[in-house]
Formats: C-alpha cells, structure tokens, sequence
C-alpha cells in the first residue's frame, strides 16, 4: 500500500512540474528588448496569449503570442511570426535574440509594467 502511495504521490509531483509555465515570469513584467538599428523597445507579455510593445520612436503595437513546440512565437499584424525559445526566465536576467531580419538583439527580464 506504501508503494501504491508513494507512485501516485510522485505522478502527481512530476505533473505538476510538466505543467508549470515557463513563461509565468513574464507575465506583469516588463521585456526591454536592445536593437542597435532600432533602439529599444518594451514588450509586455500577458498570460491570456496577447501582448504589447513601446517602440523607441513612442508608436506601440499588439498582437497574440502562442507556445509551438519549444518556441513561443509572437505575431502583429502582416509581419513574420518573430519565434525565440521558450526558456524559464527570472528578474533581472538578460539573453540575446535574432529578430527575423537576422538582427542580433538583447532582452532584459524587468519587474512590472
């Protein structure tokens, strides 16, 4: 009965760690994303599968983001779906990216909006 126990405790403990969002960190905060054409822009990313973004210049933009694989992906309008790796991320922390135009691009993981 001990083994019985023991297995499902330990099924229930490995699912929630399959289920847990990698992108939970990103939800109420802030992106600042480093271009060295374009400035830097500030993307807010929202749980519901929306998000928005301040351009350099002031303009924003929206748009919807999914998970496809081990990507998320982000679309606006008629532009290429811009797709990164989907990765834990925690404050503070900073990676690079390439844009779609083959731009090489820092992101830094800012508290709140």
């Amino acid at each position: 009965m001990r083994l019985i126990v023991a297995l499902v405790v330990a099924l229930f403990s490995m699912t929630g760690v399959a289920q847990a969002d990698p992108m939970a960190a990103f939800y109420g905060n802030t992106v600042a994303v480093s271009n060295p054409e374009t400035g830097e822009r500030q993307v807010f990313i929202d749980a519901d599968g929306t998000y928005s973004q301040t351009l350099a210049d002031g303009t924003t933009a929206e748009g919807t983001w999914e998970v496809k694989g081990e990507e998320a992906c982000f679309s606006s309008g008629d532009n290429a779906p811009y797709c990164v790796p989907v990765e834990e991320r925690e404050i503070g922390e900073s990676w690079e990216m390439t844009s779609p135009d083959g731009v090489t691009e820092t992101a830094t993981l800012k508290e709140g909006r």
